[in-house]
């Protein structure tokens, strides 16, 4: 647990996802490797859609080579949570986000059905990532208003300009080392559009144009410095476990007690 945890019944996460990368899996190129992995995870997942991706690399000559990769998204019955295999990664997202612990059990299941199906790369990265879209009930014509709602470490930098003309935008990234192959992207972004979470796969409840604050955690795990880890639930699991912790820290630290009392439901 991290401290000031809490469940808001009206959290502003728009997508939650976990990623987790490794090497080339010729099996998860097989149709039936994808098929016994989706067959073994009907019961969550029981919608199967192909997938096709392109990527595009130009060569010293100037030509453009195309590479096909085929996967497999999975998909719950409401769209709001969806499973992507390729040969190279597992993806989780949801834009339905319940709990961590349901996220876990999603993609520790996902990982012991590729075991099961003889899918045995090694790891180079696992991720965790959490994206907010706070949107408040108040006109923002200057982010620097959003000290009210986004604490004013986030925020206080805009001051340097000048005091009498509003701040139209602002975006930041920070990278922490947690150790050990450990670390953590943090992105805030003052925005003025309708979302920058629009799903491919899943459905996502409709938002109002207008000024959002963005609040992007992104826990992670680098394997590749390591000697080989071979993919398993249980690594997995800590992993993902580990920075979540630093996630939910940061986000309730970026927060003031006027956003707390938003999420919660109740008036200030």
């Amino acid at each position: 647990m991290y401290p000031n945890r809490e469940v808001f019944p009206n959290a502003p996460l728009a997508l939650v996802a976990a990623e987790v990368r490794f090497t080339d899996s010729a099996r998860l190129r097989q149709q039936q490797t994808k098929d016994d992995i989706a067959i073994a995870l009907e019961d969550r997942f029981p919608f199967a859609e192909p997938l096709q991706q392109a990527n595009f690399h130009l060569t010293l000559g100037g030509s453009a080579q195309v590479q096909e990769r085929l996967g497999v998204v999975l998909k719950n019955s409401s769209s709001t949570e969806s499973l992507t295999l390729m040969s190279e990664s597992l993806t989780y997202e949801t834009t339905a986000y319940h709990s961590f612990e349901e996220l876990l059990t999603a993609i520790t299941t996902a990982c012991d059905a590729l075991v099961e199906a003889k899918v045995l790369p090694a790891l180079q990265r696992v991720g965790l990532r959490y994206i907010d879209e706070v949107r408040v009930p108040e006109t923002v014509d200057d982010v620097r208003q959003w000290s009210r709602w986004i604490d004013e470490r986030l925020v206080g930098h805009l001051w340097v300009g000048p005091e009498d003309f509003p701040a139209t935008s602002t975006q930041t990234i920070s990278t922490y080392d947690l150790g050990e192959g450990r670390g953590l992207n943090v992105r805030c972004a003052a925005l003025d559009q309708g979302s920058i979470v629009v799903p491919q796969h899943l459905k996502r409840a409709a938002v109002e144009s207008g000024p959002f604050f963005v609040l992007d955690f992104d826990g992670f795990r680098d394997f590749t410095r390591l000697d080989t880890v071979q993919l398993s639930a249980e690594v997995v699991s800590d992993s993902l476990s580990v920075v979540h912790v630093p996630c939910g820290t940061a986000f309730q630290r970026s927060i003031t007690d006027e956003a707390r009392t938003l999420f919660r439901g109740e008036r200030s």
